[in-house]
Parts: C-alpha cells; sequence; structure tokens
C-alpha cells in the first residue's frame, strides 16, 4: 500500500505508532488517522493481539517506507549513536514519519532522540518523553578507551563497551 500525500492543515494531523503504544492500549489507532509501518503489524501479529488484529487490519493503514528515507533514518541514527539501538521496525517508523510529515507515538528514547535529530514530531504514550537530544559516544568499562562506535568489547583490554552522552542539545 502506498503512502499517502504529506497532511495538509485541513486534514489533521497523521500518526504512526510504535508497537508499544498500540499493545498498552493508551492510544486507539481505530479512532485516530493512523499509518502503521508493517514491521509493526508483525510484531503485534507474534504476540496475543495478532487475533485481534485480523479484525481491524481493514481500516489500518499499513505502508512501508522508501529506501531514501531509511537511509536519512540510517544516517541520522547513525550520527547520534542511537543506530545499534533502533530496530528495523523503530528505523521504519521514523521513516515512515519523516516521509508523510507524521507525529510518532513511542516510549522509546532512541527513537525519539533520532526523530528529534530530524526534527520528527513525537509523542509518548506512557512515560515522559525526551527534553534534550544526546549524541552518544562509547566508552570501555575497564580501561576506559573511547570509541565511536558501539563494539561488543574493547579492543584495547575486552571489557564490555557502554554509551555515555557527548552533549545535550534541548529540543
Amino acid at each position: 500500500m502506498g503512502l499517502p500525500d504529506k497532511p495538509g492543515k485541513d486534514q489533521g494531523p497523521v500518526y504512526v505508532p510504535d508497537t508499544s503504544a498500540i499493545l498498552t492500549g493508551k492510544i486507539d489507532i481505530l479512532s485516530m488517522k493512523c499509518i502503521v509501518p508493517s514491521g509493526v503489524i508483525k510484531e503485534i501479529r507474534k504476540g496475543k493481539m495478532g487475533r485481534l488484529m485480523d479484525h481491524e487490519m481493514c481500516v489500518i493503514q499499513i505502508t512501508d517506507p522508501k529506501n531514501k528515507f531509511l537511509d536519512v533514518v540510517r544516517s541520522a541514527a547513525r550520527e547520534t549513536g542511537d543506530l545499534p539501538y533502533l530496530s528495523q521496525t523503530d528505523m521504519d517508523i521514523i521513516a515512515v514519519a519523516l516521509e508523510i510529515g507524521g507525529i510518532i507515538i513511542s516510549d522509546d528514547y532512541s527513537l525519539q532522540n533520532v526523530s528529534s535529530k530530524l526534527k520528527i514530531e513525537f509523542q509518548g504514550c506512557g512515560l515522559e518523553c525526551i527534553k534534550s537530544r544526546i549524541s552518544w559516544g562509547y566508552v570501555c568499562k575497564g580501561c576506559g578507551a573511547k570509541y565511536e562506535e558501539k563494539l561488543e568489547s574493547c579492543r584495547i583490554c575486552g571489557h564490555k563497551i557502554t554509551r555515555y552522552p557527548l552533549n545535550e542539545e534541548k529540543r
């Protein structure tokens, strides 16, 4: 299914919910204008809600983003340091919202962080949203060596690598 043109002001907002936003039951995707990436539907179908979704599939608009938008999302996620913490479905959600000018509904802070970098509007569905955009670096817990990308273990001493904030910008 193709994506609609960017919504006009008179059409109202279009929401792009993530899996948890739908599963929490705190939003009603049937009464909102929503576009849902197919990866979200696949994740829901893995759980108990899958059977219920089959009844609602005729009213839910499902789509996949164009590759050029996914490339923009990957690049932004790489820049912020969130790429290792985003699933393919997370990137699809951001890319669809970017493509249509939609509003993301998610409590995922990495997803919100990348969305903020791309100036995509987002809302939480249970937790407070991020207040600052963070760029992440990676540091070894053992020797303190710093890295630009996430590694499984330190190249110097073999200890675990964790992320740390390089800087924060108000959104």
